[in-house]
């Protein structure tokens, strides 16, 4: 929304970064068609240029059995298979 009102947006990345020195890779994302590195090359970054939709899937990727167990405890009967992994019988 803010790209279509000219509006410049910065975004902090800090939420995905793992360990802090680039090592781990847990915070690669990419910027403007760049691959870019929150902790060392940011975590702020143009959020008009940031691919987000690369960025929830890699984080994804990092859900833990105990995360979805978590998740499904929490929230009991209304739980579904929305995305965290979990199916409706696990």
């Amino acid at each position: 929304m803010t790209k279509e009102l000219g509006i410049p947006t910065v975004v902090s990345m800090n939420p995905i970064m793992v360990d802090g020195t680039g090592m781990c890779g847990g915070c690669r994302l990419t910027v403007g068609n760049e691959v870019k590195f929150a902790c060392v090359d940011g975590p702020e970054f143009d959020g008009h240029l940031v691919d987000f939709d690369e960025s929830i899937k890699r984080q994804q990727m990092y859900k833990t059995a105990e995360g979805r167990a978590l998740l499904k405890e929490k929230e009991g009967a209304t739980h579904k298979n929305g995305g965290c992994g979990c199916s409706d019988n696990a």
